[in-house]
C-alpha cells in the first residue's frame, strides 16, 4: 500500500521528518565505478549494457539503494543530476526528445521498482552551474540574466512533471541567484507537482554568486500569492558539514513559516582547483548534534550530499528517531 503524499506529511504533519539519501555520485566512485564524464553520475545508464540483468554496474547501483535504504533512508534520489537534455545530447548517442525521454523514463522506472511504493523517489534536477562546472562559484559568465533557464530544464522538468513515480522533483544545488528567480516565477502550468530548491552556499552564508539569504528571502516574500503552489520545501545542498547548521538557521530565521530540507557534505572539503577531497584541520560535528540543531531549525528533510556514505545516512536516521519519535 503507497504511503501518503509527500506534500500532505509536510504540510499536515509538522513533526515529521523524512531521511533522505546519501551522495550517489561519490558513493559510487567509491564502490568502482568510473563517473568521470561530463554526464558524471547518469554515466552508467547510458550503456546498454546496464539495462542487463548481470551487468555489474547495475548491481552497484542496487547495492547502493539498498544500503542507504537498510540505513534508515526514507526518501530515495534518481541519479539524474546531470542528466540534463543539454549535457546528455551532447556527449551520448541519445540526440532527440524522444530518446531522452525514453532514457529518463528507463532510470525513474527502474529506480521505483527498486526502493519499492512506500518510499518517496526525488526527481533530481541539476543547475546550470553543472553543465558548466560552476556549482561552487556560481559564476555564470556576464550576463546570467540573460541565459535561457527554462529551455535548458524543460526537457527533465516535463519528463518528471508527467511521471507518476516521481513523488517530489528536486531543484538541487543552485549557486546563482537570476537562477533562482528564474525557477520561482514559473507557474503550475511549468512546474505541476510539489518541488524544492536547494542552494549552494559558501561558509561565509552566502549565495555562491555572493546574494545574501536575506536577498534571498525578501525575494521569496515579495513573490506572494504569485509564487508556485507546489513549492514545498526551500533549503541547502553540497554545503559545507561544519557551517551548515549556521547556514540552515540563518535561512530559518529568514523565512519562518518555510519547511527546509538540508543535506550537506560528509566534511570533507573540496579543493575546486585540484578536484580532491581531505578532512579539514577542525574535526567536525557529530551527526547527532547536527541533525538536531537542523530539527530545531526546521528541517523536515535530512541527508547528505557529497561524499556522505550509508553509515552517515544510518546515523541520521538515528538522530531524526531519537528527537522526532
Amino acid at each position: 500500500m503507497k504511503r501518503i503524499s509527500i506534500e500532505k506529511l509536510i504540510l499536515e504533519y509538522p513533526t515529521r521528518v523524512l531521511v533522505l539519501d546519501g551522495g550517489q555520485g561519490t558513493e559510487l566512485e567509491n564502490r568502482g565505478i568510473n563517473i568521470g564524464g561530463p554526464v558524471w553520475s547518469a554515466t552508467p545508464f547510458t550503456s546498454d549494457s546496464f539495462w542487463e540483468q548481470s551487468s555489474h554496474d547495475r548491481e552497484v547501483v542496487e547495492e547502493m539503494y539498498r544500503d542507504f535504504m537498510n540505513a534508515g533512508a526514507n526518501v530515495l534520489m534518481t541519479i539524474t543530476y546531470q542528466a540534463n537534455f543539454k549535457s546528455i545530447s551532447e556527449n551520448t548517442s541519445i540526440q532527440t526528445l524522444s530518446a531522452y525521454n525514453g532514457f529518463l523514463d528507463r532510470i525513474v522506472s527502474f529506480t521505483r521498482r527498486f526502493i519499492g511504493e512506500e518510499r518517496y523517489l526525488v526527481g533530481s534536477i541539476g543547475p546550470w552551474a553543472a553543465h558548466v562546472s560552476s556549482e561552487y562559484t556560481g559564476n555564470y559568465g556576464p550576463h546570467p540574466e540573460d541565459i535561457d533557464y527554462y529551455n535548458f530544464f524543460k526537457p527533465q522538468l516535463d519528463s518528471f512533471n508527467e511521471n507518476k513515480d516521481i513523488d517530489l522533483i528536486g531543484f538541487e544545488t543552485v549557486p546563482n541567484f537570476h537562477e533562482l528567480k528564474a525557477i520561482l516565477s514559473w507557474g503550475e502550468d511549468i512546474i505541476s507537482k510539489p518541488f524544492y530548491v536547494g542552494l549552494s552556499v559558501h561558509d561565509n552564508g552566502l549565495l555562491r554568486d555572493g546574494t545574501t539569504m536575506e536577498e534571498v528571502s525578501a525575494h521569496i516574500k515579495g513573490l506572494g500569492s504569485r509564487i508556485n503552489k507546489h513549492l514545498l520545501l526551500m533549503g541547502v545542498n553540497c554545503i559545507s558539514f561544519n557551517r551548515s547548521t549556521l547556514i540552515l538557521r540563518t535561512l530559518h530565521e529568514s523565512l519562518p513559516d518555510t519547511p527546509l530540507l538540508v543535506y550537506p557534505n560528509s566534511g570533507e572539503v573540496y579543493d575546486v582547483k585540484e578536484k580532491t577531497w581531505h578532512w579539514p584541520t577542525d574535526k567536525p560535528e557529530s551527526w547527532d548534534i547536527t541533525v538536531k540543531t537542523f530539527i530545531d531549525s526546521g528541517a523536515r528533510i535530512i541527508g547528505g550530499c557529497c561524499r556522505t556514505s550509508p553509515k552517515d545516512i544510518a546515523e541520521i536516521a538515528t538522530a531524526v528517531r531519537r528527537y522526532c519519535e
